[in-house]
């Protein structure tokens, strides 16, 4: 598989940490090379049915750590994401598109149920949690550092990672508000590779 690359947004990405009210970054750390579908963890859907992460292979994932009471990073994360659907086209319709609770405390079934209907996300957007273990060594996989500050805030990397269909990480963008080309042309080389499944209706 390609090594990762970093992606815009990664120079100068230095561990910069906001006041906890406002939420804050870290920098991520190194990603491993291994697929995240080796990974035997269970993760629970918006409508309670629980999932294996291996059930996401076969599409090309654009997937995000995050939590769905920030009021700041994490909103601006899903914002890119939708950006980097937006700049794909028809084509950003066979991508799936991933989030990941780093909060399962507080982001149960029933949130992330009211959260999609809040965010307006429809067929493609896949959102889910597991207990803290979990999202811990799926973090680690993934390069995404994040602490809790406080009962409501956590600090965490901004980074959107793209998933080939085996889910080895081929692609990060690091940052907020980056343009989002680099990482449309790195989908655009995995989709080109590949054939992607059809575009969900």
């Amino acid at each position: 598989a390609p090594a990762p690359t970093a992606g815009a947004g990664q120079a100068g990405g230095g561990h910069h940490v906001h006041p906890a009210s406002e939420g804050g970054e870290m920098a991520p750390a190194p990603a491993s090379p291994d697929s995240i579908y080796q990974l035997d963890s269970h993760w629970t859907l918006p409508d309670g049915s629980t999932i294996r992460l291996a059930e996401l292979a076969g599409r090309v994932q654009v997937l995000a750590m995050v939590y769905t009471h920030c009021q700041h990073a994490c909103p601006r994360i899903i914002a890119d994401m939708r950006s980097i659907r937006s700049r794909l086209g028809e084509s950003g319709a066979r991508v799936g598109y991933a989030l990941v609770s780093l909060d399962p405390e507080r982001d149960d079934a029933e949130r992330l149920r009211e959260f999609r209907t809040k965010t307006g996300l429809g067929e493609g957007w896949t959102l889910m949690r597991a207990d803290e273990g979990s999202v811990r060594e799926l973090a680690a996989v993934l390069g995404i550092r994040y602490r809790r500050v406080s009962d409501e805030d956590f600090i965490h990397s901004n980074v959107i990672s793209v998933l080939d269909s085996e889910g080895v990480l081929v692609h990060r963008q690091v940052g907020l508000g980056v343009d989002p080309e680099e990482s449309a042309a790195a989908i655009r080389e995995l989709l080109k590779s590949k054939p992607a499944p059809a575009a969900w209706d």
